[in-house]
């Protein structure tokens, strides 16, 4: 996700702010979107039997896939709950943190925030969240999965509430393999599989369209998630980001060196396209472009809308943990949505209400039916209906080996961020490895240290 330029940043910025002070019409860059009215009653949550409004800034609401799970969400919510409303506040992605960050520092911050393991980190840095072991209670705490609370827990505080926990798992396109010459009922199960697949199918070259054909897709946009799937792939070849006192240890050992010289392999042999975001991936896996995407459990919903086949294109994928690296395990890391409540919210009951309501099991139910998106609750992840089917079992398996993002320096969504230029450098510079190395992790290391 590309940053904006300057202007267009400081206006989407005073739009926030100016919609967190007082209700306003949709500005473009921001939206309000408040569920159906609700009438006044006696909810718990609300002060004095009045009702009270809370501010919800998050992402989903203007993003296509996942409107109408919010829609619903919100609805449910001011049925249940009618002496609270809530006004969303809808920031695009790649906005979502300066935002935030700059309407909080303002005197302006939203009740409730969405945020993930990168923005969280700083959100804590800056003093905006607010501690939840006390405002949603020792069960709720007990609940989290192991995973997924320790990228959330600061000085043994829970400072996030996990939503959505987001494992990446491999998806691969049966069609494609079958063309190919692979079986398409058999995904590749080692990373060495993977990379011979995926050749396999870039050696297709063009479809009849002429469209060319990729054997897999990875990220190397300039942005912090790419970062953040450079590290994945480090931990298949057994890196590591930080050492156990929070030193940078990235460029230790081979690992890096190998993320990398896989990354020249894909993205320089053409196996993988060239800079490509998440956003650009996912349409050409719908639309049989490429052969393998490691993505989260939303990618049913995104895929099947997107190739406008609905349900059927189901028939054409599947899904499968990520294969086997050098560590023996399944590699991957939670790109969870998370929760946080506003230190400077004035309704932090309701705001506690609202976050609770949003990891309970009726509303999971809602998120998981319509965007197969798994829970980070222990009680809610082992429900029948979140296990209905092969997609769901392979993404609580997936559970079960991914790792919390090293992500307890608030500099660590810029880290991430600078360290995309390392791939540039191999990739665009025709630089070694070691040279890209050489040249960027010392920037994030004297980035550590302010």
């Amino acid at each position: 996700m590309k940053a904006r330029g300057k202007m267009a940043v400081g206006a989407t910025t005073l739009s926030f702010m100016m919609m967190l002070t007082a209700c306003g019409s949709d500005t473009g860059s921001t939206t309000e979107t408040t569920g159906s009215a609700a009438p006044s009653g006696g909810a718990a949550g609300a002060k004095g039997g009045k009702q009270v409004e809370i501010s919800f800034a998050n992402w989903i609401s203007v993003e296509d896939g996942t409107k109408e799970a919010y829609n619903q969400l919100i609805a449910e919510f001011e049925k249940t709950h009618p002496n609270i409303k809530v006004k969303s506040i809808g920031i695009p992605f790649a906005q979502f943190k300066d935002q935030v960050l700059v309407s909080s520092a303002g005197g302006n911050p939203p009740d409730v925030t969405m945020s993930n393991q990168n923005f969280t980190p700083a959100f804590v840095g800056a003093k905006i969240a607010d501690p939840l072991n006390d405002l949603l209670g020792g069960e709720m705490m007990s609940d989290i999965v192991d995973g997924s609370k320790a990228g959330v827990t600061f000085d043994g505080k829970v400072m996030a509430m996990p939503w959505a926990p987001h494992p990446s798992a491999l998806f691969w396109n049966k069609t494609l393999f079958k063309k190919a010459g692979l079986d398409p009922e058999k995904p590749p199960t080692t990373w060495d599989e993977m990379i011979q697949d995926a050749k396999k199918i870039a050696a297709l070259g063009k479809d009849e369209k002429g469209t060319p054909i990729y054997g897999i897709g990875e990220t190397g946009a300039s942005d912090s998630y790419t970062g953040n799937m450079l590290l994945r792939i480090a931990y298949s070849y057994g890196g590591k980001f930080v050492d156990d006192q929070g030193n940078i240890v990235y460029d230790q050992g081979t690992a890096l060196k190998d993320a990398l010289s896989y990354m020249k392999d894909m993205i320089g042999g053409k196996i993988s396209p060239k800079g490509s975001m998440m956003s650009d991936l996912r349409p050409m896996f719908a639309t049989g472009a490429l052969g393998m995407i490691v993505d989260g459990d939303f990618g049913r919903t995104n895929f099947r809308n997107m190739s406008g086949k609905g349900a059927e294109f189901d028939k054409e994928w599947g899904v499968t943990t990520v294969p086997v690296g050098k560590t023996g395990k399944s590699e991957t890391f939670f790109t969870e949505h998370q929760l946080v409540v506003s230190a400077g919210s004035k309704n932090k009951p309701e705001a506690a209400e609202f976050v609770k309501f949003l990891v309970s099991k009726e509303a999971m139910g809602i998120y998981h039916k319509l965007n197969g998106v798994m829970s980070s609750r222990k009680s809610i992840a082992a429900l029948p209906e979140m296990n209905e089917d092969t997609y769901s079992k392979v993404f609580n398996e997936q559970m079960k080996s991914a790792s919390p993002l090293p992500a307890t320096n608030p500099k660590f969504d810029n880290a991430m961020k600078n360290s995309t230029d390392m791939i540039v450098i191999v990739t665009e510079g025709g630089k070694s490895p070691d040279e890209a190395i050489s040249t960027v992790v010392p920037k994030i290391k004297e980035l550590y240290k302010k």
